[in-house]
C-alpha cells in the first residue's frame, strides 16, 4: 500500500483528541503491561505486512536520527570519509551525556536518496528501530505513539487497531 501522506496527517489531526484520550485510558486501565505489548506486536506485524516503508519514507523526510559514537565511526567509514568531516558535515551535538549525543543537521535525513537509504546496511538503531513499536512498554510511549501517527502510516494503522481492540475487550468507550 502507498500510503496518502497527506491525508495521513489530516486523518490524525481529527484522531488527536482521541488519542490523548486513549492514552489516558492506557495508563488507568487494569490491564496488565505485557497483554498490551502482545496486542501492539501482533497488530503491528499484520500492519506493517500491507505497508512498504520505501513507498514512503516519511520519517526520513520529517525526523532527524541520533546516532551513538560508534554509528557515527560506522557511517562515516561506509561514505569513505573521516570521523570529523562526517561530524561536520552530517550531525549536530546533542547532549555529551547521552547514548546518542549527535543527530542529523536536516531533514529529510542527508542519506536518504529517492524513498530509499543510502546507508541502510549501516544505518542507526534509531532508523532501523523505528516507529519502535517492537519495544516492550508500550504505554509508557504512548506520548510518542501519538506524535508518530501524524508521520508513519503504520503507527496511525496499529494506533487505530489497538484502540478498536482494547476497546471492545474492555467495553469501554472514550470520553
Amino acid at each position: 500500500m502507498v500510503p496518502d501522506l497527506v491525508q495521513l496527517r489530516k486523518l490524525a489531526e481529527r484522531k488527536e483528541n482521541e488519542n490523548f484520550r486513549f492514552r489516558r485510558f492506557l495508563k488507568e486501565c487494569d490491564l496488565e503491561a505485557g497483554e498490551i505489548d502482545g496486542r501492539v506486536f501482533d497488530i503491528t506485524h499484520r500492519v506493517w505486512a500491507g505497508i512498504d516503508c520505501t513507498t514512503c519514507a516519511n520519517c526520513c523526510r520529517e525526523l532527524r536520527p541520533t546516532f551513538s559514537e560508534d554509528e557515527v565511526e560506522r557511517v562515516a567509514r561506509r561514505l569513505g570519509i573521516e570521523r570529523e568531516v562526517f561530524i561536520e558535515t552530517y550531525l549536530d551535538r546533542l547532549d555529551a551525556q547521552d547514548a546518542n549525543p549527535w543527530q542529523t543537521r536536516t531533514t529529510p535525513c542527508p542519506f536518504l536518496k529517492g524513498s530509499l537509504c543510502s546507508v541502510y546496511e549501516d544505518r542507526p538503531a534509531d532508523c532501523n528501530d523505528y516507529p519502535h513499536l517492537f519495544k516492550p512498554d508500550f504505554v509508557s510511549r504512548t506520548l510518542m505513539m501519538v506524535e508518530r501517527t501524524f508521520t508513519c502510516p503504520i503507527v496511525y494503522e496499529a494506533m487505530e487497531e489497538l484502540k478498536k481492540s482494547l476497546l471492545q475487550q474492555e467495553g469501554e468507550r472514550l470520553p
